[in-house]
Formats: structure tokens, C-alpha cells, sequence
């Protein structure tokens, strides 16, 4: 008896061992492949693209003025919550430029999970290159008041 729970737990050891391996070279190759995420409010041709590319993508939902859907702070049962405001009276400068591009990149579930949030969010990895979404982050926060972006540095919140 003792025999076989020494092999179960060696069993065990390794594949959590293998598990372990498997996680770090998988992190490891991620942060290889990685693009830049870094927003760039401050240069005006990337601001530039990046209203064209809103107005084109994400004005829809978020406003021409990135004021959001009406009522989006409201909460109702079975009912998807209404797109936030981009501009500084929402809470998306709170987020760092990585949590914003992945949110834009992959969904909100990226970052939240599957069946945490129920948004009307699509992730735009298959509609704009990385540059594009850099464009667009660098062109919402180019709009904040430089207070926000200094206090967003300070927030905590999902990285």
C-alpha cells in the first residue's frame, strides 16, 4: 500500500512538475510575442488616425463624443449593461494602457472571464492590426484631463 502512494504522488509531483514547465514557457514565449501596448496621447498624427479609426469602430456605441450610451450606469436584470463612457467621466482611464489594449484586443472577458461580465464589447483582433488599437487608445486618452491619466497610474485595477 505504501508503494502505491509513493508512485501516485510521484505521479503527481511530475505532471504538476510538467504543468508548472508548461506555464512558464508559455508566459515566457507571451511576453516574446507581445506588441507594444503603450499608448502615445501626446503625438498628433497617431491621435489623429486614432479619432478616424474611432469614429469608424467604436463611435457606434461610445458616442462621437465618447460620452457613452445613455443610462449606462444603470443596472438591469437580464438586460446587457449599456457601453460606458470613454471620456473622463467614465472609468476607463482607471485602467492601464495593457488592461485597455487587451480589453480592445480580446473583449472584456479577457481580463474579468467568461460569464463575469455580459457585454456587447467584440474584440477587434480580427478588425484592427495592433498599431491601429494603439491609434485608438492614444486618441481616447489624449482626451482625459492630464489629472486623470497621473491618478490612473496610482489606481489600482486589473493589469
Amino acid at each position: 500500500m505504501k508503494a502505491e502512494k509513493k508512485n501516485l504522488i510521484l505521479k503527481y509531483t511530475a505532471a504538476l512538475g510538467a504543468v508548472s514547465a508548461s506555464l512558464y514557457l508559455l508566459s515566457y514565449y507571451e511576453a516574446q510575442t507581445l506588441p507594444d501596448m503603450t499608448l502615445h496621447p501626446e503625438n498628433p498624427v497617431l491621435v489623429q488616425r486614432g479619432q478616424v479609426l474611432y469614429s469608424q469602430y467604436c463611435a457606434a456605441c461610445h458616442g462621437d463624443n465618447l460620452e457613452g450610451q445613455p443610462g449606462w450606469q444603470e443596472k438591469k436584470p437580464f438586460e446587457r449593461p449599456r457601453a460606458p463612457p470613454l471620456d473622463a467621466t467614465g472609468k476607463a482611464w482607471r485602467h492601464s494602457d495593457k488592461s485597455l489594449f487587451i480589453m480592445t484586443k480580446f473583449g472584456v472577458h479577457a481580463l474579468e472571464g467568461k460569464g463575469t461580465l455580459n457585454s456587447d464589447m467584440p474584440a477587434f483582433e480580427d478588425t484592427l492590426k495592433d498599431e491601429e488599437i494603439v491609434a485608438v487608445l492614444s486618441y481616447v486618452e489624449s482626451t482625459w484631463p492630464k489629472d486623470d491619466t497621473n491618478e490612473r497610474e496610482n489606481a489600482s485595477g486589473p493589469e
